[in-house]
């Protein structure tokens, strides 16, 4: 073969390898390329266009005011740094049984000196501080230095939320469960921000048609209470079964299962719109406690004790009298004090005079502190959680003489403390 036909044939035969070699690598790529396609960590994730976060609001602290004083509606939350965190320790209750006490809207005058007095058996207090205006918002006054002299007490605070000025206004706010949400979330905002130990819901004179609503509330504010470590406390009409009297708008088994104190407003019996007669009779007062232990863990069951008395007028309503107006109407007229053992129903254990006035004979009744005394028994009998004052700065003094010497030192208590340490017989 000639020279030149030879090395024509190799650089034919280079191109050829040449060819083949850049297909072979051509095919390699693509096979490559379209098994990395399968692999998840190749797909192409597209980050979807960021939720612009809500610019923080501060709202301004209101002044505060003391209520039923009509102040605009502002949303009463706080940042958390405008009130040092002050953690409540120790144990509770202090004495043999809870005890607790609503408080006046201002920590002053007699509720101040009262509760300085008697600060080393309370466990809890609840200043009536908030209301609700139709969108939910809290609205009326509070007192940053009630909550650090409580805490430094080991007293929790657990403000009430009510409707005495205006009942209707929460109606819609309960109704609407777009609202009543926001107001759930306004009660915790405040809670947390004013580092309080829980919240108190007062809601009085609801019609019964309110009943699931009220549930879905309590059930919706417990929880998200509780996902924080809150108390959540109910006041609730005093009845002896479900749909008795004022409060067939509160289911009591709900409520017992999703609050952690039940609080009932065992007083009143004769109410200010209502003629003279005994405020919170023993035989009721027992029969309402009985009832409620039958629905709701006795544990969680605080019954209410009146520490005021009422005053009725010939005719139209009665004022509520703090004791020691009681006491000098006592002394200045040298009056004489009567009182009712028993009725046809059975023990009342209230005390009553009538005096003259500019508008006629008048006629106040009040709790005597064997009825108290009574009352704390019954607590005990029925292995209930406490009491709850209505309201603290209007006793009798006397009367936490008689918690003293009545609770402190509880037997029962006493004896469930110890039944665990003993060997099982």
């Amino acid at each position: 073969m000639p020279h030149r036909t030879l090395r024509h044939l190799r650089w034919w035969l280079m191109i050829a390898l040449y060819s083949t070699a850049l297909l072979v690598a051509g095919v390699l790529l693509y096979r490559t390329y379209t098994l990395a396609q399968q692999r998840p960590d190749f797909l192409v994730i597209t980050a979807p266009a960021p939720t612009p976060l809500p610019v923080p609001t501060v709202p301004a602290v209101p002044t505060v005011v003391a209520l039923p004083t009509a102040v605009p509606p502002v949303v009463a939350a706080a940042p958390v740094s405008a009130v040092a965190p002050l953690p409540v320790s120790g144990f509770h209750p202090k004495s043999g049984r809870y005890v607790a006490a609503w408080f006046p809207p201002l920590f002053a005058g007699g509720a101040r000196e009262s509760f300085e007095q008697n600060k080393d058996i309370l466990d809890e207090i609840s200043p009536f501080w908030y209301s609700s205006d139709a969108s939910g918002r809290l609205y009326g006054n509070r007192d940053d230095e009630l909550v650090q002299a409580a805490h430094a007490a080991n007293v929790l605070v657990i403000p009430s939320i009510h409707n005495v000025e205006d009942p209707g206004a929460v109606i819609g706010v309960l109704s609407d469960n777009y609202i009543r949400a926001r107001h759930v979330q306004n009660i915790v905002d405040e809670v947390l921000a004013r580092n309080y130990d829980g919240i108190d819901i007062d809601y009085e004179m609801l019609p019964d048609s309110l009943r699931p609503s009220f549930s879905a509330f309590i059930i919706e504010l417990s929880t998200a209470l509780h996902a924080h470590g809150k108390l959540l406390t109910i006041a609730v009409h005093a009845k002896d079964c479900d749909y008795c009297g004022l409060g067939g708008f509160q289911d009591w088994q709900v409520i017992g299962q999703y609050a952690d104190r039940v609080r009932i407003m065992t007083y009143d019996y004769s109410w200010r719109g209502g003629g003279a007669g005994p405020v919170a009779p023993l035989y009721w007062v027992e029969s309402v406690a009985e009832y409620a232990r039958s629905v709701i863990n006795p544990e969680k069951i605080f019954i209410g004790v009146p520490f005021y008395g009422y005053d009725w007028p010939p005719q139209g309503n009665a004022r509520a009298l703090p004791w020691g107006e009681i006491e000098d109407l006592i002394s200045n007229q040298g009056l004489t004090i009567n009182l009712m053992q028993r009725d046809q129903r059975g023990r009342v254990d209230e005390s009553w005079f009538r005096y003259q006035s500019g508008d006629g004979l008048r006629e106040v009744w009040y709790m005597t502190d064997n009825s108290l005394e009574a009352k704390l028994d019954l607590v005990q009998r029925l292995d209930l959680a406490g009491i709850a004052i209505w309201r603290i700065g209007y006793e009798k003094p006397e009367y936490w003489d008689v918690i003293r010497r009545t609770l402190v030192q509880d037997p029962v208590l006493v004896q469930r403390s110890i039944s665990p340490l003993l060997p099982e017989h």
